[in-house]
């Protein structure tokens, strides 16, 4: 059974693009001009700089690319190339993100975190004695699928299958030469490996085998003879669970090879709502079965088990309009946007939202930040969920952000309009409010709120 991590460790976010807005800002929309001979600064939004004194006009800025573009068709092997730039009216997101980050980011996480193991590839830890855990292999795998990377997609998923426990899932816990520190499964690692690998058949192609063998394993071995989720392959079919691990929006797409999983989804909300602060919106890190604060949450605290549970409810609500999930979303948004996000802390009690840490960590601020796409913008005077966003991918631009921010920040701001539909949906259409932000900590200013679409199973 999978020990709690304190500090997981892939890196996926650096400081890539010096000070950049990652909102649009009417204060940013020029460059500066520059003094004596130095040229001004590059425009943030894609106007030119104005001159300095006796100096050069500034290069004009790079366009946003968060807005409706028109996909790229097939190339490289790839049906579904970066960035694919398809929007949904279900969710909103950073006016400003850019595609430079995105792959900035990618190809800085793949030279410092991913390296070969002989026949595979593997995430390290460097922090950790350069070990690996399933869950830094199954984002690695997301990420590789969405940025069309065939070769990395593969030398991961080579290493999770070579590293299998006697239940067909990944050993959740392996040292740098890859020996077993850590035996048995851990579900989240194994959903997002197995929802990877459905996506990864539709890029490229030959994948389908083993994303049913593995959903059907996860079946098997991680869900109770009730649908609920469990955490691990232990057996142990009364132990308590974490909603951070409950994915509902891969559950439509693994209910293609098994139906059951539809109730597999009911039960994940039943115990999520069930868990969830009726007056905070937080949710401890582990609950019991029955929907009660698990006394492994003691005291009841959301912190960095929890801090996943925003994005992975967020998803289901972008890709699929879920209204369970807009609820939750709704309700942890607007603590976090009322925090602010220069203030959201590494921990809180549940119940009375206060902060029981004093560090401002990206782990909690990436999720976070994507809580606030599918829930509508208003809450109140000054306060304004796209300011949330807008102001978590400003963060995290300039954060170094370990994976669980990384991968939640990419779906929100850089692989948001890369996440695909399936063909025969209908495309859905851009919209804005055009309602700028005003009064959070972070004075982003966001001007406009755009949608877009994160995917959806293909």
């Amino acid at each position: 059974m999978r020990a709690f991590l304190y500090l997981p460790a892939t890196l996926l976010l650096t400081s890539v693009v010096a000070a950049g807005a990652g909102c649009a800002s009417p204060s940013d929309a020029t460059g500066t001009g520059g003094t004596g001979n130095s040229a001004g600064t590059t425009g943030d939004a894609g106007t030119t700089g104005s001159a300095g004194t006796s100096g050069t006009t500034g290069t004009a800025g790079s366009a946003p690319t968060c807005g409706p573009q028109t996909a790229p068709g097939p190339s490289g092997g790839a049906n579904f190339p970066f960035p694919q730039h398809k929007l949904s009216p279900n969710c909103g997101y950073p006016t400003s993100c850019n595609d430079a980050d995105v792959m900035t980011s990618w190809n800085t996480y793949k030279t410092k975190m991913i390296v070969n193991n002989g026949g595979g590839l593997r995430v390290q830890r460097p922090e950790n004695g350069n070990d690996t855990v399933s869950e830094g292999i199954a984002y690695g795998m997301l990420m590789a699928v969405y940025m069309a990377d065939k070769t990395t997609f593969d030398g991961l998923w080579a290493y999770a299958k070579a590293h299998r426990d006697g239940k067909g899932l990944m050993n959740w816990h392996l040292d740098a030469n890859g020996g077993t520190v850590g035996s048995g499964a851990a579900t989240d690692a194994d959903e997002d490996m197995a929802f990877a690998l459905i996506q990864a058949d539709k890029q490229w192609g030959g994948y389908s085998s083993d994303a049913s063998t593995l959903v059907g394993a996860i079946l098997a071995s991680e869900v109770s003879g009730s649908n609920v989720l469990l955490p691990d392959d232990s057996g142990n079919m009364n132990s308590d669970v974490s909603p951070s691990y409950f994915a509902p929006a891969y559950y439509k797409a693994f209910a293609t090879f098994n139906a059951r999983w539809t109730m597999v989804a009911d039960r994940s909300y039943t115990i999520l709502n069930s868990c969830a602060n009726a007056t905070t919106g937080l949710v401890a890190d582990w609950c019991t079965q029955s929907g009660g604060v698990s006394s492994r949450s003691n005291p009841p605290r959301y912190y960095y088990d929890a801090a996943r549970t925003p994005f992975r409810i967020a998803i289901d609500a972008c890709w699929n309009n879920e209204k369970r999930a807009v609820t939750f979303s709704q309700g942890i948004s607007k603590f976090f946007a009322n925090v602010g996000v220069m203030n959201i802390m590494d921990g809180y009690n549940i119940s009375t939202g206060m902060a029981i840490s004093t560090n401002v960590n990206a782990t909690f601020i990436g999720p976070a930040g994507v809580s606030g796409m599918p829930a509508a913008p208003l809450l109140s005077p000054g306060c304004d969920r796209a300011a949330l966003r807008c102001g978590a991918y400003r963060f995290a631009r300039k954060a170094v952000a370990i994976h669980r921010a990384g991968v939640a920040l990419r779906l929100a701001c850089g692989y948001g309009s890369s996440w695909w539909r399936a063909p025969g949906q209908p495309e859905p259409a851009c919209a804005e409010t055009g309602r700028p932000w005003r009064g959070l900590a972070m004075r982003e200013g966001c001007s406009a709120r755009h949608t877009m679409d994160v995917g959806g199973v293909v």
